[in-house]
């Protein structure tokens, strides 16, 4: 079978075409692939298109992906929860790939748990 690690995301995006394009896809636009990838380690992730969309009952068995314009605050917000199988560090890559385009500064961006743990990971925004 194999472990599952939890993985919650709640911050605002930089206005990129790429990265939007990217959220958009993971969130809910399975139609849209992005037509541009850049050349990061996640994106040789077999499963880096799952992210934000799987689930386990090990955790809430429902995925959460919402990433939409926010026109009081005008920026992108990300909202997710998501349960995968982290075995080609999936979440630290995302995390890599998706901090540059956080519009928050030193803040808590997110954080992971493996099904196994009691503790979370807590991820923060570059500062």
């Amino acid at each position: 079978m194999g472990m599952y690690t939890e993985l919650n995301m709640c911050c605002r995006v930089k206005d990129d075409p790429v990265a939007v394009s990217i959220l958009m896809y993971l969130a809910h636009d399975r139609a849209h692939p992005p037509t541009e990838l850049p050349d990061h380690p996640l994106f040789k992730c077999e499963r880096w298109h799952q992210l934000l969309t799987c689930s386990s009952y090990y955790f809430v068995p429902r995925s959460v992906a919402i990433f939409e314009y926010d026109d009081v605050g005008k920026s992108w917000c990300l909202v997710s929860h998501a349960g995968l199988k982290n075995y080609d560090g999936e979440i630290g890559k995302f995390i890599d790939w998706i901090s540059p385009y956080v519009d928050d500064r030193d803040t808590m961006i997110g954080y992971s748990r493996y099904e196994e743990d009691r503790d979370p990971v807590i991820y923060y925004s570059p500062s």
